[in-house]
């Protein structure tokens, strides 16, 4: 299924110019740098193609009309492979770390081998410099090259070198000759290959043993992963070796590969969660795939530019603003009405969720449904996630969730539990329970968090996204199971209507510390710091202990009379403090801690105003 809907997307960029979607035989490639040949093979020019970025230089990577896609690329396990005319300066002029050594000599020597083997008989003049230029070159010559010595930074830091003739535009791997000597070598690459029937298209035709790896995976190997590969006993039957395990055709293991690499280069259609790659794309171009682009990359990506790149798309005025005013409402929680969605809402929506496996590529979640499904699914969740925050709190974005899972003054994409982004991703997108060990964790981090002495008390360990999230893990489940009466008792703001214990008394909590503050303004540390994870947990053996030091601070401060009738009124509907709460009454006390605390700012707020 994953397979067979990334070669109908390769199929329908393909025929799309604007797409830049690399053609059969060819791949997108970085490249440092051009080495510029006169017709004897002579190097009479070497200019960098990428840029610096403050001490790392980055490679250029080809693109369509600027120059065009540069040969396929050889899978590299072991042993020495080169690239056709374009590759690495140890197989391009025998070259590695500025100096000519014995592996890079035999690399040099397995790349001239190849050019000759595909150009032989090739009637061009930019076959006969090429070859020139393999048959004179010295490696040892470096050194004594000014050419390649003005872009010895360059090779240093790695990325592939081109040809390109001199006096001609055209790098030597774009001349029609040339091209066609390429893909008729590929087309004879493999007389032995065994055809059997592809289990993508159906057809018969010659498998694939490898299949094209892929790039840009957070956290796998720079050279690529494979997402399918068998190269031990224990993935292989019936003494099958390697792809014939599972029979994919050459064309279909390129379709699906090209698909899939353009998808993880394109920032419009990949973001990142935890260690998780996700990638997703709709059935076919249009209003409704930009703005499931646009929701994913806002409500989603916790990383997303302001300035997204285009990727050829043709976006209208008119029709970006639509995507915005519901983008807007959705992530508000807000309804949407039938006429703001001007939209197909049964086109065909794919996301992919991939995670680095070592050499290979992990699934982490795979999810396949309507423009109209998805998007009233995501907007439940948001929906879920309301609850009361300070004004300019941007809603929370899937990213920003996880985050809430490493500790509050360490916040590492690497801390993240890396089995939670595939499993939220799932109950966002289906719709179904959010995943309970989400859940425990940030009831564990909130008991064990320390306060970050440069950040106000109140947005340390019970802050907005973990209360959000609270809140919608508890109201989904209740949805789920039924349970009408909790459902409705967890409202976005402060309900006084809840009667739950653990709510009761994450409130009465929270009051207890308001009355600290008010009798010892400005202290740093409160009661929280010391007593929240037992008073969560334990609530009789804390409590008691809370509310006769409370008496102090009572008659200590100048509002203390309003506080204690607060607290007062709580404690009228406990009947007893129990000895322990369970996981959700935990998840209730810090959601009545905090609304309760942000009603009290809020009446401050009103009150200076």
């Amino acid at each position: 299924m994953i397979l067979n809907a990334l070669c109908e997307l390769y199929e329908r960029l393909v025929t799309d110019p604007k797409a830049g979607i690399a053609p059969p035989c060819y791949c997108k490639g970085k490249v440092a740098a051009v080495l510029e040949i006169s017709q004897d093979g002579q190097i009479v020019g070497a200019v960098p193609l990428g840029t610096q970025k403050g001490a790392r230089y980055i490679p250029k990577l080809q693109q369509p009309y600027l120059c065009s896609n540069v040969p396929d690329r050889v899978k590299r396990s072991s042993g020495d492979a080169a690239n056709f005319l374009c590759d690495q300066s140890s197989y391009m002029i025998g070259v590695e770390d500025g100096k000519a050594t014995e592996r890079s000599v035999r690399r040099y020597e397995v790349a001239k081998e190849l050019h000759e083997l595909i150009l032989k008989g090739v009637t061009d003049e930019g076959v006969e410099a090429v070859l020139a230029f393999f048959e004179k070159w010295v490696p040892d010559s470096y050194l004594n090259n000014e050419q390649l010595q003005g872009i010895d930074e360059v090779l240093a830091a790695g990325g592939n070198i081109v040809f390109r003739l001199q006096n001609d535009n055209r790098y030597l791997h774009e001349r029609p000759a040339i091209r066609q000597a390429w893909e008729r070598f590929k087309s004879e690459a493999n007389p032995d290959a065994v055809v059997s029937q592809c289990l993508v298209t159906g057809e018969l035709a010659p498998v694939a043993r490898l299949h094209k790896s892929i790039m840009g995976i957070a956290g796998a190997k720079s050279m690529g992963a494979s997402l399918v590969s068998f190269n031990f006993d224990a993935t292989e039957s019936y003494e099958k070796k390697q792809g014939m395990n599972s029979p994919v055709s050459e064309r279909a293991t390129f379709a699906y590969g090209t698909a899939l690499n353009w998808l993880t280069s394109s920032e419009r259609h990949r973001l990142l969660m935890g260690d998780t790659t996700v990638v997703f794309w709709a059935e076919r171009a249009g209003p409704e795939e930009d703005l499931m682009l646009e929701l994913f990359a806002d409500a989603i990506d916790p990383y997303a530019k302001e300035t997204k790149e285009e990727d050829g798309a043709n976006h209208d005025v008119e029709s970006s603003g639509k995507v915005k005013g519901v983008l807007s409402r959705i992530m508000k929680g807000l309804s949407v009405e039938p006429q703001m969605l001007d939209f197909d809402e049964d086109v065909r929506f794919y996301i992919l969720g991939l995670a680095p496996n070592s050499a290979r590529v992990a699934i982490r979640f795979w999810h396949v449904d309507t423009f109209g499904k998805l998007l009233g699914r995501v907007r439940q969740h948001f929906d879920d996630m309301g609850i009361v925050c300070r004004e300019g709190e941007r809603p929370i974005t899937v990213g920003r969730l996880l985050f809430e899972t490493t500790p509050v003054v360490s916040r590492k994409r690497e801390n993240i539990p890396p089995i939670l982004s595939g499993s939220l991703m799932r109950a966002v997108l289906e719709g179904s329970m959010y995943p309970q060990s989400l859940y425990a964790t940030i009831i564990g981090r909130i008991r064990s968090d320390t306060n970050d002495p440069d950040k106000p008390n109140f947005e340390q360990k019970i802050n907005y996204p973990r209360a959000a999230y609270i809140k919608a893990h508890l109201i989904r489940k209740a949805r789920m199971f039924g349970k009408k009466t909790i459902e409705e008792a967890l409202t976005p703001m402060l309900n006084p209507d809840n009667k739950n214990k653990g709510y009761l008394l994450g409130r009465l909590f929270a009051l207890l510390e308001k009355a600290q503050q008010d009798a010892n303004p400005g202290i740093k540390a409160t009661i929280k710091d010391r007593y929240y994870a037992s008073a969560s947990a334990t609530p009789g053996a804390v409590f008691p202990v809370l509310l006769r030091l409370a008496q102090h601070h009572i008659a200590k401060s100048d509002f203390g009379g309003y506080i204690d009738r607060l607290i007062g009124e709580v404690v009228a509907d406990l009947d007893s403090f129990p000895s322990h709460l369970n996981l959700d009454e935990q998840g209730l006390f810090a959601l009545g801690y905090y609304q309760q605390k942000s009603a009290l700012y809020k009446r401050s707020e009103e009150t200076s105003a």
